[in-house]
């Protein structure tokens, strides 16, 4: 069985080794990224079986990118190689208190995926299929794809997980609130959404109420997350909000994804919700202590020590 099953586009992330503007020139530093590969390798580092839906291109990057799902367990049975389109790439930046990317990834290996190369994808030994907007906006076919893909899954009783994620440079909000209610409405059972996803949507109170309201279009579990201030998790029992934990941040880029990762292999062992949102902010809160989005996502013994309040440190 794959306990999670993740869509979406893998991209290259080439990093700054020192925190500059990508308008100043310096050394980069390459890792492996986009949100839903990210979600799939930890989940694998959880302990748990996962694999991931995508296309990549027949380059060095594409091949790097099969090498690292199957060094760390991610199936790649579902994996196509397109041998006239390149894997995508992403660069960072940083300007004083924000993080700027850049993206090449148009025309992508996995901005032509269609229904069509999904049709046959077997979903029958599925737990959780992850999705998240950056999937459904990278291109047209990409959306399409995964309506089919999520029909197939509500069909089938696999559960749906579904992260927002909105980027601007992606699609417009109001074309992305339309496909983000359409897909919560008709399909999700677990959602995790931030703050900037929250205005997309139009919800602008305290989390308590954005879960609350949220849990009533249909999804089983909602998450808020606020970065620093800590997340909010809710289902049909309880909703109850938490701080986090206070680590020394070097990056935040991945953090939500390890957080998602986290919460569904939290969901598979039937953690109660205190304990749910607790491993999955303690996940995030590592992922942060050092430079890109894979490279510092945590094992479950670091998770256990940072709950049990010893310091988990991770040089870059």
């Amino acid at each position: 069985m794959l306990e999670v099953l993740c869509f979406g586009e893998p991209l290259i992330g080439f990093f700054p080794t020192k925190r500059r503007s990508l308008s100043e020139p310096g050394e980069f530093h390459m890792t492996w990224g986009g949100d839903t590969s990210n979600v799939a390798l930890a989940a694998a580092k959880l302990e748990h079986t996962s694999g991931i839906v995508t296309k990549v291109g027949d380059d060095g990057f594409g091949r790097g990118f099969l090498s690292l799902w199957k060094e760390n367990g991610v199936s790649t049975d579902m994996v196509s190689v397109d041998t006239t389109r390149p894997t995508g790439i992403y660069l960072v930046g940083y300007c004083k208190d924000s993080t700027e990317f850049d993206y090449r990834r148009k025309g992508s290996a996995f901005s032509s995926i269609s229904s069509n190369d999904v049709e046959e994808i077997d979903l029958s030994d599925v737990a959780f299929f992850h999705v998240s907007g950056i999937s459904q906006a990278v291109s047209r076919s990409a959306l399409e794809a995964s309506f089919v893909l999520m029909q197939r899954c509500k069909e089938a009783g696999v559960k749906l997980s579904y992260d927002l994620n909105f980027r601007s440079k992606l699609w417009s909000a109001d074309h992305a609130r339309a496909v983000f209610e359409y897909t919560i409405r008709n399909f999700v059972d677990v959602l995790s959404l931030n703050d900037l996803d929250c205005r997309i949507l139009g919800l602008g109170g305290a989390p308590e109420e954005t879960v609350s309201y949220l849990l009533t279009l249909g999804p089983e579990f909602v998450v808020h997350r606020a970065g620093s201030s800590g997340a909010t998790i809710g289902n049909n029992k309880e909703i109850l909000s938490s701080p986090g934990f206070l680590v020394d941040v070097v990056d935040t880029v991945g953090a939500g994804d390890t957080f998602t990762a986290a919460l569904l292999c939290g969901l598979l062992e039937d953690m109660k919700l205190k304990d749910l949102l607790d491993f999955s902010q303690a996940a995030a809160a590592i992922t942060c202590q050092g430079m890109g989005s894979v490279e510092n996502q945590p094992s479950r013994g670091e998770i256990e020590r940072l709950l049990k309040g010893q310091k988990t440190e991770r040089p870059y």
